[in-house]
């Protein structure tokens, strides 16, 4: 109504590389039994508790850790020490907003694809209820069609490489090959497509300079990929 306004705009990094985030923050590297970039946990306390996590660490919070590294005020041992400062092993340079990094939303992106190819293959969409024991036999259809096509042995977890195999064409091709409707896989095929075309713009630091085409067709790509997610599937 002719007031004026002004708008201010935050904007955040999710793609970051964990390897990237670890160097920046001081933390040590992607081997170390603190295993997660945004909070305290160990690799065993992960693997016990794999949905209750908060986001606890920060920028602020890794500079006070390195000093206390640095120093060991309390004349601790190295493990003492260690235990104290949760992973902090050099002293962090660069603020980095905790976010899910590139790696996880690929593995993200796989875990639901890998469930929803073993309902294709078993051809969820008719039945109501499936069983234990046919989910069973779809995994283990899908399981030996990559095995046979692309050499990947199954995992009991989503993992970054299986992750990055998985979502390849030649991987959609091959569990294509196993849905019985034909129009069921041209939808999947089509899901695939946009998925791939979309792919380049996240993963990017720079969309605009390294791939301008997906990026104009971004926002068209991902509402056509919301509904067909929403309907078909």
């Amino acid at each position: 109504g002719g007031m004026q306004r002004s708008f201010r705009f935050f904007f955040r990094g999710t793609g970051y590389d964990e390897k990237m985030v670890r160097e920046l923050e001081g933390l040590e590297a992607s081997g170390s039994t603190y295993v997660c970039t945004l909070c305290d946990s160990t690799r065993a306390e992960a693997s016990k508790n794999m949905v209750l996590h908060s986001i606890t660490r920060s920028h602020c919070e890794n500079l006070e850790r390195y000093e206390i590294w640095r120093k060991n005020p309390f004349s601790e041992s190295a493990d003492e020490l260690r235990d104290r400062v949760k992973g902090v092993s050099a002293k962090p340079f660069m603020e980095t907003q905790p976010t899910l990094d590139a790696l996880h939303c690929d593995i993200g992106n796989a875990t639901e694809f890998y469930k929803i190819f073993q309902d294709e293959i078993g051809e969820v969409f008719l039945k109501s209820n499936p069983s234990r024991e046919e989910s069973r036999r779809w995994r283990s259809a899908l399981d030996k069609q990559l095995r046979k096509k692309l050499k990947l042995k199954p995992v009991m977890r989503m993992n970054g490489n299986f992750a990055r195999r998985l979502m390849t064409r030649e991987a959609v091709e091959a569990v294509s090959e196993l849905v019985p409707s034909e129009e069921r896989r041209e939808a999947l095929l089509k899901l695939m497509d946009l998925y791939f075309q979309m792919k380049p713009v996240w993963r990017s630091s720079f969309p605009a300079r390294d791939c301008p085409d997906q990026l104009c067709r971004y926002s068209y790509n991902s509402q056509q990929f919301a509904d067909l997610l929403s309907t078909t599937f």
